[in-house]
């Protein structure tokens, strides 16, 4: 199967305009990993780690991550709903949760979870 990218973000924002929800994007999401082959041929193969925008609109941001073996971010909120496919390798996730203000700490592990 071809991944057509365009087609791709026209769905996703059809999905948006529909249910503002992450559910209809993730069901899109789920169908285009399931074939990582077509995934890399429209994206191109990953050569460094980075942070690359495939789409943006007002109401839709579409990116690539590309992490490089044992890199990690400092705790973090989205502020939005975050859909993630992974179509090759693995992520990691450590969930954190705030703590009382009263707390010696201002956060602290929560979970975790292997996608």
């Amino acid at each position: 199967m071809m991944l057509d990218l365009d087609a791709f973000f026209a769905e996703c924002e059809d999905a948006v305009a529909q249910d503002p929800s992450h559910k209809s994007v993730h069901e899109i999401l789920a169908r285009v990993v399931s074939d990582p082959g077509a995934v890399l041929a429209a994206v191109g193969e990953p050569r460094q780690a980075g942070l690359n925008a495939l789409y943006q609109s007002p109401g839709l941001t579409i990116l690539n991550l590309v992490w490089g073996p044992g890199m990690t971010i400092m705790p973090h909120d989205h502020g939005m709903w975050a859909v993630i496919g992974i179509y090759t390798g693995r992520e990691d996730n450590i969930f954190w949760r705030r703590l009382p203000s009263d707390a010696t700490r201002g956060i602290e592990a929560a979970g975790a979870r292997s996608l």
